[in-house]
Formats: structure tokens, C-alpha cells, sequence
């Protein structure tokens, strides 16, 4: 086992959403589910993971990738330099609406959106075909072993 993973993960979780309801120690426990089990190649250093409501989201989609669309969730790469793994800015609401729409759990869908993130820091992409298969694979699998280690944290939003 390489020292990365024996190195338990920093987490700092944000939110600018007052009536999303979670336990910052169960995101953390997801986190760190996922870099035990050392399926994947995270960044070392602090991650941090912001909820955002739609209309932040979309201006920083607007202002990053030139589409002001809201959209579920944005990585912003790691910076060795300051010991940042990197930053997943999360949209509740999108969350909440979509897992309404398809008639799924809310926690779950917004628990993937976190892992999506996560993902992109481990070097998954989505925008080509074949990466965006290689991808929900790895969704899966993500999923798979937070649901192993009872590391699924749950949410509410009023």
C-alpha cells in the first residue's frame, strides 16, 4: 500500500445551501471509503466539496466552461502547490429535481454527483464516448464500494 493511501483524506465541506440538511462526518466517511480502497488514483491533500443552489452553479458554469446552464457538479483541478486535492462544487437542487424526475432517491443521487466529482479528480472524464463510458463504470464501482462500507451519506433539502 503506497503512503497516498495510507494517508487519511482531508475534507472540507461548504455549503451555501441553508436547507440542505447532511453530516459533514458521513461525506467524509464516503471520501475516505473510496480512497481506502485504492480503486482509484485521488490527488493527495485537502479536497473540498461545496453545495451550491442553481443560480451560483450556473454562473460558474457560464464563467468556466461558457454554457450558463445550471448543471449538477463542477471539479476544479488539484493545486499541489497550496496541498489542494481539489474542489467539487455540487448542486442540490438539480439533484433533488432529477432524482424526482426519474423517481430516485434523492441521497443517492446527490451522494453520485460527489463521487462524479471525486471521479474527475482521479482523472475520469465524460466528454468523449468511450471516457464517458469508462466513467459510469467507475460510478459504479464507486458506488459499489460506499455501499460496502456502509458510507452513503444522507441528505435532505426543504
Amino acid at each position: 500500500m503506497t503512503e497516498k493511501q495510507n494517508a487519511p483524506a482531508r475534507v472540507q465541506v461548504n455549503s451555501l445551501c441553508p436547507k440542505l440538511g447532511y453530516d459533514e462526518s458521513e461525506i467524509e466517511r464516503l471520501i475516505r471509503a473510496l480512497d481506502k480502497a485504492g480503486a482509484f488514483d485521488a490527488p493527495p491533500g485537502e479536497l473540498s466539496i461545496a453545495f451550491v443552489d442553481k443560480e451560483y452553479i450556473a454562473q460558474l458554469h457560464d464563467q468556466f466552461m461558457g454554457d450558463p446552464t445550471p448543471t449538477d457538479v463542477i471539479t476544479f483541478p488539484p493545486d499541489p502547490d497550496i496541498d489542494q486535492a481539489g474542489e467539487v462544487i455540487v448542486c442540490p437542487q438539480v439533484a433533488r429535481e432529477y432524482a424526482k424526475k426519474e423517481n430516485l432517491d434523492f441521497s443517492h443521487e446527490l451522494s453520485l454527483y460527489i463521487i462524479h466529482g471525486y471521479l474527475h479528480l482521479c482523472g475520469f472524464d465524460d466528454i468523449e464516448e468511450t471516457d464517458r463510458a469508462l466513467m459510469r463504470r467507475a460510478e459504479q464501482q464507486a458506488l459499489e464500494i460506499a455501499r460496502k462500507a456502509k458510507a452513503m451519506p444522507s441528505f435532505s433539502l426543504s
